[in-house]
């Protein structure tokens, strides 16, 4: 809490926005002192051959969910290589597959990842992260296929029925392995995952498979089927060619043009020398605040750069998202959603010119 209304007004005054987020920016949810408290103890369960013993049984039950998976999903995968010396990678023993990287290699030029540009034994799948992709992009080619299923519509089903994925993006989702998993956890899972196919294929209405979404939402998804809101999403990822935009987002030929120092236009920020603009008007204007949304959680654009290209159209996309297909809106941080004429829209801080800079200062003594 902040009393300060006696200046609101000035250039001094810090509105609620910049205070937040100009604090976030030191703070972190990350730390949890309990766990810190713990490592000691965490370490000493895990010395020796007892911790070695731990994880190898994590490894093999990872293993054994994605040939549970394979053997029993028609549209989940999970992201492992299809053959392995030509043959199909569930088809080896589990005991093997848990001591040969082979069975968890990004081998160049194959087409179950379509990764380009690492060389060879340079990249691992980690066996104790299970991912799994969602039909919806052809991994041969990359290309968008007719129908999809964005993952964020599986994770929201998986947490109506109590269990929690890591994370999700566009056609893939995420789930941790520790030691802490046993079997009786995975295959719980993996009947979920067949129980959503089964939906799915039914086109059951979308009152029974995401009861929470749909009766916050009703007005907007009355009468929707599984396979209606799973269509109309991924057309709005083709649409804008989502994937694409992710891929130059991150690859150094399309980053943001660099305008100023980081810190520079961090103090700027903090100073007031800022103006809240709506996204379409940021094109061109130099960031005052990174900006990332959740997955994946990393910056797309960070304080001193400029606005736009793949950065500025991914945000427009998500800002379409946000408004067709309410709640399945990602957690967007360093840009703000306000609702103007019914509408919901994305605003930033972007620098000021450096002239009307100037003007402030020279009509305030802070």
């Amino acid at each position: 809490h902040k009393k300060d209304s006696h200046i609101k007004g000035q250039q001094r005054y810090v509105p609620h926005k910049r205070m937040n987020n100009a604090f976030m920016m030191h703070a972190s949810t990350s730390p949890f002192y309990p766990l810190f408290a713990a490592l000691d103890i965490n370490a000493k369960m895990h010395e020796g051959v007892s911790g070695r013993n731990m994880w190898m049984d994590c490894v093999v039950n990872g293993i054994n969910a994605r040939k549970l998976i394979l053997d029993n999903c028609q549209h989940i995968r999970p992201f492992v290589p299809e053959l392995v010396d030509g043959k199909p990678w569930q088809s080896y023993e589990t005991a093997q597959i848990a001591v040969d990287l082979r069975f968890f290699q990004f081998v160049p030029g194959e087409h179950w990842h379509s990764f380009e540009g690492y060389a060879e034994n340079q990249y691992f799948v980690d066996p104790c992260k299970l991912l799994l992709t969602t039909p919806g992009i052809d991994a041969r080619n990359g290309e968008y296929e007719a129908f999809g299923v964005p993952a964020t519509i599986l994770a929201n089903f998986l947490r109506e029925n109590g269990v929690v994925p890591e994370k999700c993006d566009l056609n893939s989702i995420l789930f941790l392995l520790t030691p802490a998993e046993d079997m009786a956890k995975l295959q719980q899972l993996v009947a979920l995952l067949v129980r959503f196919e089964k939906l799915l294929e039914s086109d059951a209405p979308l009152a029974e498979v995401l009861p929470s979404i749909y009766k916050q939402h009703e007005e907007r998804y009355a009468g929707y089927t599984l396979r209606q809101l799973c269509q109309e999403m991924h057309d709005l990822y083709a649409r804008h060619n989502v994937k694409q935009l992710q891929k130059e987002m991150f690859r150094k030929e399309h980053f943001p043009r660099v305008s100023m120092n980081p810190q520079e236009a961090n103090y700027a920020y903090l100073r007031g020398e800022v103006e809240l603009v709506r996204l379409p008007d940021a094109e061109g204007r130099i960031a005052a605040e990174g900006a990332l949304p959740y997955p994946p959680g990393v910056l797309c654009v960070v304080p001193g750069e400029i606005w736009g290209g793949a950065v500025l159209r991914y945000f427009s996309a998500l800002e379409e998202g946000i408004n067709l297909l309410p709640g399945f809106a990602p957690e967007l941080q360093g840009v703000y959603i306000e609702e103007h004429d019914g509408r919901k829209q994305v605003w930033c801080y972007v620098i000021k010119p450096r002239d009307a800079q100037s003007t402030l200062l020279k009509g305030e003594k802070l």
